[in-house]
């Protein structure tokens, strides 16, 4: 019987150990890709601080 002081935990966990429950910390949101929105002439994403065009855009 669980009563409001109750200390058992009501998350679960998967097998991978990923836990969730009311506190799960993982982002729901899908993963965007970075590169759809840098512009040719725009700073490269990576921090070289080189053209995205001359870095990771040729």
């Amino acid at each position: 019987m669980h009563g409001p002081n109750c200390n058992h935990d009501h998350d679960h966990q998967h097998d991978h150990g990923h836990v969730h429950g009311p506190h799960c910390n993982h982002s729901h949101e899908p993963v965007r890709n970075p590169l759809k929105t840098v512009g040719r002439n725009d700073p490269c994403p990576c921090g070289s601080e080189k053209k995205f065009k001359k870095c990771h855009g040729a």
